[in-house]
């Protein structure tokens, strides 16, 4: 019995990394486009010609504060697009994907060690195991999740640099600001929070109303100190938050998109659809991921293990408002995109929900259930209380693995398997080999594209005047690309 309790966390770890390798080795295939032509043409000939950093960072400063001027207030994250693996390697596009692959399960470790772990007292490397697998596999859209450059470090890289953030701003909360070593960590949260503030509108109203929920975490457990030093972390996100609403190009944005209406009628509607979406997305992502199945398996462990250390709730939040904490922190990432554009957001955006809730909902189930009387706690433990949840988290499976969100991960698996992600490498391999050999006053027509798998997006259109092939044709310094 005692080798198997040894086997048992070797062989979950094993099975863990088996199921993910797939995203690793699907980085070879991940390539340039769209966006990540359309910023590189501004950093890229530098490179090409200094070969300094220095220069490229010049550069990229300079085209950010434009774009604040002219287009979106995101500065942080259109300071990271400039400086895109395109700018510098076409070969080595794919090493971001591992780098962010390696960020986002380091995010995720950071926040379920400290808020499971430190803050609840509870295991917290089995939650991370399954979470953070079921995080990758059910992601709704792998491409600009984790392969496009532009989408996925705008957004989870932003969203794994939060959680980390969030755990830290709250360890830190609970030291006097004395000392070289905390004075340092203070400086380097408050940095990380003003630069959060300044990337996309969705990390940054996640991170805001999550300080926010934290402070009134601590005032509820009577720690005034901590509470007020979470509550001044509000400061820098809010100043950085600030500085992104009021760009002028954000109005020329919106008005490009042309859904965004001004009056209040239109923001009331917009409140109204977020939270009608908030309550889709949580059922969403409950129902068609694992979640729901492993939150009712960790339901009696759980409670045994509080009833042992004789739990009482104390300082925590009343199981009302922690669930509705929860639901207006979701409501708070969907509301920035409803208000601009008029839905929820595309698949980019869509997979900061998913995220969200894959990883908030057990932690704001733990704080509702230490919340419970030891007797229900009881009930749930042991006997028909057990069965019953073992039975619910079984159904829940069935539900998450007829109706569920695989499709994406199972044809990257298989596009491994079957040789198509070697014939996609071929093929924009051809196509920049096309574009490499091409001179300036050339027309590049490319062959049209057979092969399709989830680590890329298309490059090119038959329209060489469309926005993408003009990027396109800027970074390769020809006359034209399209697709013939």
């Amino acid at each position: 019995m005692k080798t198997l309790k040894k086997a048992l966390p070797v062989a979950a770890a094993l099975v863990w990394a088996l199921l993910l390798l797939p995203f690793f080795l699907g980085a070879e295939a991940a390539h340039p486009a769209t966006d990540d032509f359309t910023f590189a043409v501004y950093t890229h000939p530098t490179w090409v010609q200094t070969g300094s950093i220095l220069h490229v960072l010049k550069d990229a400063l300079s085209y950010t504060l434009r774009t604040w001027r002219d287009w979106q207030g995101t500065v942080t994250g259109v300071l990271i697009m400039t400086l895109n693996p395109a700018v510098f390697s076409l070969e080595h596009y794919g090493v971001h994907a591992v780098a962010l692959l390696g960020l986002i399960l380091l995010g995720t470790g950071v926040f379920l060690r400290h808020f499971l772990q430190k803050r609840l007292n509870l295991p917290w490397r089995a939650a991370f195991l399954a979470l953070s697998a079921a995080q990758l596999l059910f992601l709704p859209d792998i491409v600009e999740g984790v392969y496009w450059f532009n989408g996925a470090w705008f957004y989870m890289g932003a969203q794994a640099v939060a959680l980390m953030t969030l755990a830290l701003g709250d360890s830190l909360s609970e030291r006097p600001v004395r000392g070289a070593g905390t004075i340092l960590a203070f400086a380097l949260c408050w940095a990380l929070l003003f630069a959060l503030g300044m990337d996309n509108y969705i990390t940054a109203m996640m991170t805001a109303a999550a300080l926010l929920m934290l402070a009134l975490w601590r005032a509820a457990a009577h720690e005034r100190a901590a509470a007020v030093r979470t509550a001044m972390m509000l400061l820098p996100i809010g100043v950085g938050l600030l500085i992104s609403v009021i760009a002028p190009g954000n109005s020329v944005r919106m008005a490009a998109d042309g859904a965004h209406e001004s009056g209040l009628g239109y923001l009331l509607a917009s409140i109204g659809w977020t939270l009608r979406d908030a309550v889709k997305y949580t059922l969403r992502f409950m129902l068609k991921t694992p979640l729901l199945a492993l939150l009712l398996l960790a339901l009696p462990a759980a409670s045994r293990r509080m009833n042992e250390r004789g739990e009482t709730g104390e300082g925590l939040p009343r199981i009302g408002f922690t669930l509705l904490g929860g639901y207006l922190m979701l409501c708070a990432m969907i509301i920035p995109h409803m208000y601009s554009s008029g839905y929820a957001g595309s698949g980019r955006v869509i997979n900061m929900y998913h995220s969200y809730v894959l990883l908030f909902a057990p932690v704001v189930c733990m704080m509702a259930l230490a919340r419970v009387r030891p007797e229900k706690r009881a009930a749930l433990a042991a006997g028909r209380g057990k069965i019953a949840c073992f039975a619910l988290a079984a159904a829940a499976l069935a539900v998450c693995l007829c109706g569920g969100q695989l499709r994406n991960y199972e044809k990257l698996v298989s596009d491994q398997l079957d040789g198509t992600q070697d014939a996609y490498i071929a093929q924009f391999q051809r196509e920049y080999a096309l574009c490499e050999a091409a001179g300036a006053a050339d027309d590049v027509v490319l062959p049209a594209w057979t092969v399709q798998t989830v680590t890329g997006k298309p490059t090119a259109c038959e329209d060489a005047a469309f926005w993408t092939n003009e990027a396109m044709a800027q970074y390769f310094g020809v006359k034209s690309v399209r697709v013939e």
